[in-house]
């Protein structure tokens, strides 16, 4: 009993503490690296599209040094029907965008920045461009890049209305802003 006083002590203190500087401000601040062991484990991500099935895999994330933007590029595999499968890569740029109720960050706004698909037929490079694109884009706006678990202090005052989220010298910054 005493033992959870003393802790509810602690935390009004440290709540008082943050409350009481001028700033009502709280940045969250993620790392490529950060960002990466959270993206890694949900590949490889295997999606048909008609009648072409796309195998995304070995992803690496970028985050930009000028952009507003998150890349990701990968190793990309088709197999169509009657053909022999086709590898290349593929390099991504999205916007992050922060979701209130799940507390997570997602890439929306997704376009193939990059595409290299050697072997592919010229008549087939668009459609596959579009296919590609269009899952990009569903399976970005479905999984977040990242979610705030309430691991320290500044992924528990996350509750508070976000005033901004933005990538700043190659790393994601989510600006909160504690309302009184």
């Amino acid at each position: 009993m005493r033992s959870s006083k003393t802790w509810l002590i602690l935390i009004s203190a440290l709540l008082a503490g943050i409350v009481s500087c001028n700033s009502r401000e709280v940045t969250v601040t993620l790392s490529r690296d950060e960002i990466q062991a959270h993206v890694a484990p949900r590949f490889p991500i295997t999606k048909n599209w008609l009648i072409l099935n796309v195998i995304l895999s070995e992803p690496e994330i970028f985050l930009s040094e000028s952009a507003n933007q998150i890349g990701i590029n990968t190793r990309v595999e088709l197999n169509i029907p009657m053909l022999k499968p086709i590898s290349g890569y593929l390099g991504v740029a999205a916007v992050p965008r922060y979701d209130t109720e799940s507390k997570s960050f997602y890439l929306e706004q997704a376009t193939v920045e990059r595409l290299d698909l050697p072997g592919l037929m010229p008549e087939l490079q668009d459609k596959a461009r579009t296919a590609i694109e269009s899952i990009v884009r569903q399976e970005l706006a479905k999984h977040p890049i990242y979610e705030l678990k309430g691991k320290n202090l500044k992924e528990i005052t996350t509750a508070y209305t976000l005033r901004e989220v933005q990538v700043r010298n190659g790393k994601l910054q989510a600006t909160f802003y504690l309302p009184l």
